[in-house]
Order: structure tokens, then C-alpha cells, then sequence
């Protein structure tokens, strides 16, 4: 329609938050059959903020004849091109609701997860700041005055005071690299917290944090088994079933290997003969299994529907091990790290002094 491509972008970017809350009032209405166009409406007269510009934003386009997917399409960034693609693959299975629940058990996995490291982080970064700072002052203000006293007492320099008292000629030089990384993590984490943490390769960063990228991919792979069930119940052909779970699962990996199994079934290959190449690795071996077996059996969506818990509950496991295990790795690597590394500066130096000083 004309008025998809007007306004592109004029909702602004949601965080994760809100777009859980979106979510989960578009499924309200979906489940209750109101109007979308209404209810969004009234959902914009209670709130403020991106999350009131993009339900405006679309009940406005719904209104005017337009789709949910083509309003979300045409407001751009406002929502991460996994939301779109659920929400299309939900269309096209003819169940939105069911689609949209499957999306708000991953958010809301994402957010607990994030919400865990944000609690492991903020001790530790306490704790290296700290030591950085004293660090910082040890060589600009402590060894040079241990140097003088060498100077003066005639004893030679043992080399750690050496570096370090080279190190504090050099401060004006590496004194900003914390602070520089303090920025960069806290740029980092706000971009975590956006929809934009979920578009295609640039993801976000805490999936390198220990548990949280194995949480992901288990929701990821419970969403499209869910998905790709959904779709195949409703009479999507397998091809086409295949290549929108795989786009609306959120993991470009995934969603690579769906595509390359479509185009092998398309061609008149078996799932089992496509799924023995080393490319297809993308899925997890119980998906992998159930998608080359199930298919043969002609009981596919219902081997994917017993599997999907089974990923939701991993990524459950992992989420628990998250909370309890990373605040205490994290204290013991970095600030364990943090807290050797200044008393090696202030008591190395300071011994060889004494023993040179007490030397025949």
C-alpha cells in the first residue's frame, strides 16, 4: 500500500521490555478478537514513551487497511526483523496468537538472562575499578618516592619498581583505557537491552557471557520447532514452512540451514540425505534427528511439538545455572585477578627493596 513505506522508522527503536509488552498485548487482542486497530489505540492512550509511539504508530496503519506484518514492515527499526518474521509466519499459519506466545517464552528467557548478568557484573566492575584506581596511584605517587629512596640510600633499582615507576611516566598515556572500556561496556549493555540486540549477526555481546548463549539457542531452537509444527499443522507446504521458521527463530545460523534443507526438499531430496551434510550441522542433534526421521514417518509436527518443551526447559536449566554460578566466577576471576595484580605491585616491589636495602 502507499502509505507502508511513509513514516518509516517514526516509532523509534523498542527495548526488549516493551517489545514483551507489545507482544503480549497483541496476543491479548489476537486471543480475544478485538479489533487490532482498537485495542492497540487504547493501549497508546495508557503509556508513554517509544512503546506509546509504535502502538499508536501502528493501530493508526491497521486502521487504515494495512496488515500487522506490513505496519510492522513499514516502521522500519521500530521492531527487529525477528518479530516481523514471526509475526508473518504466524499469518501465514493462520494461529498469530500461538506464534507470538512461542516469541514471549524467548524474550522473556533473554531478559532474565540479561537481568542475571547485570547482577554477576556490577560487583566485580566495583571491585576492578577500585583496584585500578589504587593501581594508578601506586605508580604515580608511591614508587616514585621509593625510587628517591634508592637514589638517596646509593641501592640500585630492582627491576618490578623499574616497570613500575615506568609505568607511572607513561600514566597520562594508558590511564583512560578503563575508564574507555567502562564506556564501551555500558554502550554495550544498553544496546543489549534493544530490539536491536536480536538483528541477524551483529547480536548481542552477552551471548559470550558464559550459559547465555546456550540459554539462547535452546529458546531458538525451541521457537522454531514450535514454529515449523505450527505452520506444517495449519498446511503450509514443508519447503516454505522450513524457511519461515527458520527466519522467525532469530539465530542466522539457523535460519541459513532451513534455508539450505528447503531448497533440498524442494529439489526432490530426502530431509535425511540434506541433513548428512556438514552444512546442516546449523540445527541441535535432537532437531537435526527429529527433522530427518519425521518427515519420513509422516509425524513431523508432532515429534517437533514433543521436542519444543524439551529445548524450553533446557534453556530454563541453563538460565538457573546463570544466576547461581556466574556472580561467583566472575568475583573470583576478576576480582580475584584484580586483587593480585595490586598487591604484587605495592608488596614485590617493596620486598626487593627491603632485601637489597638489607643485603651485605
Amino acid at each position: 500500500m502507499a502509505r507502508a513505506g511513509e513514516g518509516r522508522g517514526s516509532a523509534g527503536s523498542l527495548t526488549v521490555g516493551e517489545l514483551t509488552a507489545l507482544n503480549e498485548e497483541i496476543v491479548a487482542l489476537v486471543r480475544s478478537g478485538l479489533p487490532l486497530d482498537r485495542g492497540l489505540g487504547r493501549l497508546g492512550d495508557d503509556l508513554r514513551g517509544g512503546l506509546k509511539r509504535i502502538a499508536d504508530a501502528l493501530a493508526t496503519r491497521i486502521g487504515h487497511g494495512e496488515s500487522l506484518h506490513e505496519a510492522l514492515d513499514a516502521e522500519g527499526q521500530a521492531a527487529p526483523p525477528l518479530y516481523r518474521a514471526v509475526v508473518e509466519a504466524g499469518a501465514r499459519s493462520g494461529n498469530l496468537a500461538a506464534a507470538l506466545e512461542g516469541l514471549t517464552s524467548y524474550l522473556r528467557g533473554y531478559g532474565e538472562a540479561r537481568s542475571a548478568v547485570g547482577m554477576a557484573l556490577w560487583y566485580p566492575i566495583l571491585v576492578l575499578s577500585l583496584a585500578y584506581s589504587l593501581f594508578l596511584g601506586l605508580v604515580t605517587l608511591v614508587v616514585p618516592r621509593f625510587v628517591s629512596a634508592c637514589e638517596s640510600l646509593g641501592v640500585p633499582v630492582v627491576a618490578p619498581l623499574r616497570w613500575l615507576s615506568t609505568a607511572g611516566q607513561l600514566a597520562w598515556i594508558w590511564w583512560p583505557a578503563w575508564p574507555i572500556t567502562l564506556i564501551a561496556l555500558l554502550v554495550a549493555w544498553r544496546r543489549s537491552g534493544g530490539a536491536a540486540a536480536f538483528q541477524g549477526p551483529s547480536r548481542s555481546f552477552l551471548r559470550f557471557v558464559p550459559w547465555v548463549g546456550e540459554l539462547c539457542e535452546d529458546y531458538e531452537a525451541a521457537g522454531f520447532a514450535e514454529l515449523l509444527a505450527l505452520l506444517l499443522e495449519h498446511g503450509v507446504g514443508y519447503p516454505q514452512a522450513l524457511q519461515l521458521a527458520g527466519d522467525a527463530s532469530g539465530n542466522p545460523t539457523i535460519a541459513d540451514g532451513a534455508r539450505r534443507l528447503s531448497e533440498a526438499v524442494a529439489r526432490g531430496e530426502s530431509a535425511r540425505e540434506a541433513l548428512k551434510d556438514p552444512k546442516s550441522r546449523a540445527f541441535r542433534p535432537m532437531l537435526r534427528w527429529t527433522l530427518s526421521t519425521g518427515a519420513e514417518q509422516g509425524a513431523l509436527a508432532t515429534a517437533l511439538r514433543n521436542l519444543a518443551p524439551m529445548y524450553r526447559k533446557r534453556g530454563a536449566y541453563q538460565a538457573e545455572k546463570l544466576r547461581i554460578f556466574l556472580p561467583a566466577l566472575l568475583m573470583l576471576v576478576l576480582g580475584g585477578a584484580a586483587t593480585a595484580l595490586y598487591g604484587l605491585s605495592l608488596f614485590v616491589p617493596l620486598a626487593a627493596l627491603l632485601r637489597t636495602i638489607s643485603s651485605p
